[in-house]
């Protein structure tokens, strides 16, 4: 595909290293230099200029481009070069990055012809909720076509170390791999579990949560208390999202008076906002941060996040989560025993990604710090699959499920498929390109 990434941030930047593995790239940004040095390691087209300016774009006209993707940092230089985009070249689908979660509610991209908008600030919030009600999850991921869910928990301080995966299998349930020691595997059945694998089950969620208060017995079995760091605009969407739930004690800690004024103002007598300017080293102590079940440190600077988990851990809060902005921390994150939250730019990043992976009928999503891959069919009514018989995709690096009326089935057989069937793949992301071949040609 011909795709035009605007913006050559960390988002843009990512977007453009792994994009251009397989597709035409051109990006476009303000900032000769960061061009140059994309340039000088990746395989693309750059252009230097305003991506609000139509002329920027002159040398693109009568090409024919599939995507447009604006990911800049600011809302309004992504909404005005999608309509110049529109007007200027011929882009057939166009991909936005925003951060006001107002525009998810309301029209504006649909009049403006935008395809896809992705909200990186809601959505690393949403995520962030999930984990309240599972309290020993280290992640929880939903899907569009099924209520089941694919959720990750550590094995910690528990007596399951040393049993096989097969134990925890069943017809709701199923382990779809593990990240042990930096790498991800997919199990066999008699692979046993080690202390401090990150398990990945898949299935019926409340089944999920029963084994969960088994494999990790070291989390709150529910989280009342939280802590949130950093007023910033992630804290305080999630602050915000957190406290919509009665009788739950947030508390959100922020250096700068200005954004506690602001922070108060917006939560208003729904969380307790903290001036911790002069107080940081004591407040664990003194505003009992300690009793906390939950801490989330929200910062930009991944470091810093670590230490406040890890100051924490120290106090003895059962449950860290620190905000993952640069993907080279997150196994240092899992080592420290912190729970890995993908930042906004890391989330708009695999969004994208899953967006232009993912099609109508077929779904594409990431997991193990994009270290694994899933994709999703389902056979919809009047499908020309209905009644076709399948043959699987065997391997042992893939695990394919048949899920039928709730029911999963190992797709290790021919099957004749009927209306409302779910494909699933799971695997190591290095061979994802094996089994989007075979489910798109279903």
């Amino acid at each position: 595909m011909n795709i035009i990434i605007a913006g050559a941030g960390r988002v843009g930047h990512l977007l453009a290293t792994t994009l251009s593995t397989r597709h035409n790239v051109t990006i476009i940004d303000k900032d000769a230099q960061i061009l140059q040095v994309l340039s000088e390691s990746v395989d693309l087209l750059t252009i230097t200029g305003d991506i609000e300016d139509p002329d920027t774009y002159v040398s693109l006209l009568n090409r024919s481009f599939d995507i447009f993707i604006a990911v800049t940092d600011s809302d309004e230089a992504n909404l005005l070069s999608t309509l110049i985009a529109d007007d200027v070249i011929d882009a057939k689908r166009k991909i936005i990055r925003l951060k006001n979660a107002y525009f998810a509610k309301s029209t504006i991209a649909e009049k403006l012809g935008i395809n896809d908008a992705v909200f990186p600030f809601a959505e690393t919030a949403h995520a962030l909720r999930t984990l309240l009600d599972f309290p020993q999850a280290n992640n929880v991921k939903e899907f569009k076509f099924t209520d089941y869910k694919l959720i990750s928990v550590f094995v910690q301080e528990s007596e399951v170390a040393g049993e096989p995966a097969g134990a925890f299998e069943s017809a709701y349930m199923t382990i779809v791999g593990i990240e042990r020691e930096k790498k991800f595997l997919i199990p066999s059945p008699e692979e046993r579990l080690h202390e401090h694998d990150l398990i990945y089950f898949f299935g019926n969620a409340e089944v999920i949560k029963q084994k969960c208060e088994k494999i990790d017995t070291k989390m709150p079995k529910s989280i009342k208390n939280i802590a949130i760091f950093s007023a910033g605009p992630l804290g305080l969407e999630i602050a915000r999202l957190l406290s919509d739930e009665k009788g739950r004690e947030i508390k959100l800690i922020e250096k700068d008076s200005m954004r506690c004024m602001e922070a108060a103002e917006i939560l208003q007598d729904r969380v307790q906002v903290i001036n911790s300017r002069y107080i940081e080293h004591a407040i664990f102590e003194d505003e009992q941060i300690a009793q906390a079940d939950m801490v989330i440190a929200t910062h930009t600077q991944d470091e810093q996040n670590i230490i406040q988990s890890l100051e924490a851990q120290e106090w003895g809060v059962p449950k860290t989560v620190a905000i993952n902005n640069n993907r080279e921390y997150y196994e240092l994150m899992h080592k420290l025993g912190i729970v890995a939250a993908r930042g906004p730019k890391v989330h708009a990043y695999y969004a994208i990604v899953e967006k232009i992976g993912s099609s109508s009928v077929i779904i594409e999503r990431h997991y193990c710090g994009g270290n694994a891959t899933v994709y999703v069919r389902k056979i919809f009514p009047e499908s020309v699959l209905i009644g076709k018989r399948v043959k699987p995709l065997k391997g042992d690096t893939i695990k394919a499920l048949l899920i039928r009326e709730g029911v999963i089935h190992p797709f290790t057989e021919p099957f004749d498929l009927m209306e409302g069937d779910l494909i699933f793949l799971f695997m190591a992301s290095i061979y994802e390109e094996k089994a989007k071949q075979w489910i798109y040609s279903l």
